[in-house]
């Protein structure tokens, strides 16, 4: 009986991952907010913005927030190498606008 108690656990452990990940993992060609993890470092966020070549919606030096566009899943990956979480942004707000 424990056995299976544990292995239900672990089951549901993986649903409420997968979920989490479908709800927060940017997808290319979207936005997404770059947290940084264990230090509150804008540096990492332009460091990797700068390597991946990608495109900053969003700059905020003083509370330390990078919007950038995803170009591929492959930049997620390097962006946790480089300690940042991207969260998916997904609000209309995200989008540069043409100001004319």
């Amino acid at each position: 009986m424990p056995a299976e108690r544990a292995l239900f656990a672990l089951h549901g452990c993986a649903l409420v991952l997968a979920l989490a990940a479908a709800l927060v993992w940017p997808r290319a060609g979207q936005a997404a907010l770059m947290v940084p993890l264990g230090r509150n470092d804008i540096g990492a966020a332009l460091r990797w913005a700068d390597a991946e070549q990608a495109q900053l919606l969003a700059l905020d030096t003083v509370n330390g927030r990078v919007i950038a566009q995803i170009s591929s899943n492959d930049s997620v990956l390097r962006a946790l190498a480089f300690g940042l979480m991207p969260v998916a942004a997904r609000t209309p707000g995200c989008k540069l606008q043409d100001k004319r």
